[in-house]
This record gives structure tokens, sequence and C-alpha cells, in this order.
């Protein structure tokens, strides 16, 4: 194996001398999308989520979702605090909190690598926001997966309750409101947005190689033999890396195939996932990201058919391509605050 990642890994090196402009486009434009689609929907969820443990206001914030959830799951409330904010968070959110509390010594390694079966999901701003208006032209399109992901999530919650309890090994009653949480919840967030755009941009060269040597192309002949249609050729973009998504193209059967692509969360979160996950086992997660997309395509069918034909048939509008936009402003914004943040946190700690 070593020997074959290094031969990988040389002619890598080799086609990024011999083909500049095409590595220099794909990292262009994977920088494009950070700026303008992955910071603006993820950071603000991202840090809330992040202040609302740290802080403690999650066992009050969410106590009207929290207590029904751990009726039916018969789980502790701030583990049902932990799955909400999961899954509307966005993908890196459940890994940061639950390696948190592995972190303090509340939750074991063990059942951490089984809540995160379940405490993995895109969330309402990137799903509604750009899968559903700009793939569907139509925010309850965006709504109706949504619900599909939290409904999977949801089942396999479940299924991981069946094996055995889930317990927290100490609860931490006390509220920190103090300036020093809502800093540290920023600088949390600044440091999962610099995971996240890293391996994106990561991940475009790597699709960019596999475009310049025909693996692409190969995958689409042979998605387009299994019945994929028009979307053969996203799909392998989107399994890769999941904002890819927003190439599928609106036609019959596309709302499950987004919900089940929007649950398996591509090979690039997952990488994020074991950035982020600490000392958090990955092989049941990885294992449970099958069954959850295979889970979230069946939703999707029943809740694709209470939309009007207008919202599942219309393409998405026209989106700029101009390269910034005042989301990519704004994001510069957050990232420069964020990075003066971490210098100010540098200095005080030296």
């Amino acid at each position: 194996m070593k020997y074959f990642l290094s031969i990988i890994t040389v002619l890598a090196a080799v086609f990024l001398i011999a083909e500049p402009r095409t590595v220099s486009a794909a990292v262009g434009g994977a920088v494009s999308d950070c700026l303008e689609v992955i910071i603006p929907s993820l950071f603000a969820f991202t840090v809330l989520a992040v202040y609302l443990q740290k802080s403690g206001l999650y066992r009050t914030a969410l106590k009207p979702l929290t207590f029904p959830l751990s009726k039916l799951l018969r789980m502790d409330e701030e583990l049902c605090a932990v799955f909400v904010l999961a899954n509307i968070g966005g993908y890196p959110v459940g890994a940061s909190l639950l390696s948190e509390l592995v972190r303090k010594g509340a939750l074991s390694e063990k059942n951490a690598a089984r809540m995160l079966c379940c405490c993995f999901g895109s969330g309402p701003s990137f799903i509604v926001g750009i899968v559903g208006v700009r793939v569907f032209g139509s925010a309850a399109a965006g709504l109706a997966l949504f619900a599909s992901c939290f409904i999977s999530s949801l089942i396999m919650a479940l299924i991981v309750r069946a094996g055995g309890d889930i317990e927290l090994k100490s609860s931490f009653g006390r509220f920190d409101l103090s300036s020093g949480a809502f800093i540290s919840s920023v600088t949390s967030g600044a440091r999962v947005m610099f995971t996240v755009c890293s391996m994106i941009t990561g991940f475009s060269v790597v699709s960019a190689i596999l475009g310049a040597t025909g693996v692409n192309d190969l995958s689409e002949r042979l998605l387009g033999l299994l019945g994929a249609g028009e979307n053969s050729s996203a799909i392998f973009a989107a399994v890769l890396e999941v904002t890819r998504i927003k190439s599928i193209v609106p036609v019959n059967g596309a709302m499950p195939l987004c919900a089940a692509l929007l649950s398996f969360g591509g090979i690039c979160v997952i990488m994020q996932i074991a950035a982020l996950s600490g000392k958090i086992p990955l092989k049941r997660f990885i294992l449970s990201r099958i069954p959850a997309a295979a889970l979230s395509a069946l939703a999707a069918v029943p809740l694709s058919n209470l939309l009007p034909p207008a919202d599942i048939e219309t393409l998405a509008p026209n989106t700029s391509t101009e390269p910034f936009t005042k989301n990519a402003v704004l994001s510069l914004c957050v990232l420069a605050m964020c990075g003066l943040l971490l210098l100010e946190m540098r200095r005080e700690k030296a």
C-alpha cells in the first residue's frame, strides 16, 4: 500500500507542475465556493452551536425540543441537545461538540463514536439556501430535503440507542455567560471553518486530477449505465465533495438522490470529521453513512410528492458567475475578525 500511495503522490506532483492552470482554476473555484457558500451558510450556525454548549444555554434554549426527544430516545437531555445542534448546525458541528464532551471526560470515546452516527447533518442553511433554492428553485423543496435528512438521523438515533445505554459520566450544570465563552466559541468556529475550507480546496485539486486522468468520464459512463441519466456526471463529484451537489439537474428522482447525497456527506466531509473528531473512533460512523443515505432517500419520496409540481421540476435560477459577491466580502470580514481573535488569544497565552 505504501508503494502504491508513493506512486500516486509522485504522479500528483507531476500533474501539479505540468498543469498549473488547471490547478489554479480548481483552487480558485474552491476558494470562491468557500467565500460565497460555505462560510456564509455554516460559520454563524457553528459559532452558535458551540456557544450554546460552552455557555450551558442549550439546556434551557433547546428544552422544547430536547424534552420530548429524551422521552423518545430514552437519552439524557444534554445528549439530545447535541443531537439537535449537530443536525441544524452543519456537518462538522456534531464531531466538534462530541469531541469536546470526550475531552472534558463527560462522554466515553465508545459512546461518542455511537452518537456520531446520528449527530451528523448538513443543516437547514445549506440545504434550503443552496440545494433547495439553487437546484430546485424552491425553498419548500429545501425544507423537504432537510426534513428527509433529519428523519434519517432520528431513525439512526433510535438504532444507536437500541444498542445500549448512552449516558454522560458527569453533568455540567454551571452556566458560563462570560465574554471568554463567546470568544472561545468564535475561535472554535474559526478553526472549524479553516479545516472545512482547507479540505474543500484540497479536494477540488483531487477532482481536477481525476478529471484530467479520465476517472470522472469513466464514472459518468458507469453511472449512466446504472440509470443515473442526466445526473451521471454530477453524482461522482458530489460523492467526493458534497457542495458539488449544486450541479444536480432537478429531474424526476433528483429529490431522493439529493437527500441520499446530503446524508452521506461525501468523502471530503468525512475527512473533515476525522480531523475534528479527536480520539473518537470513526469506523461505526463511516459504516453508518450508507444506511443513513438510504433512509433519507426513502423519506424524500413521499415528502417530494407533497410539493407542487413546479417545486420539483423548475430549474434553478441563474446565479451570479462573478468570483466575488457581497457574500464573499462578508466572509472575508469574518475571516479577518477570526484571525484577529486567534492572534489575541495566542498573545494572552504567551
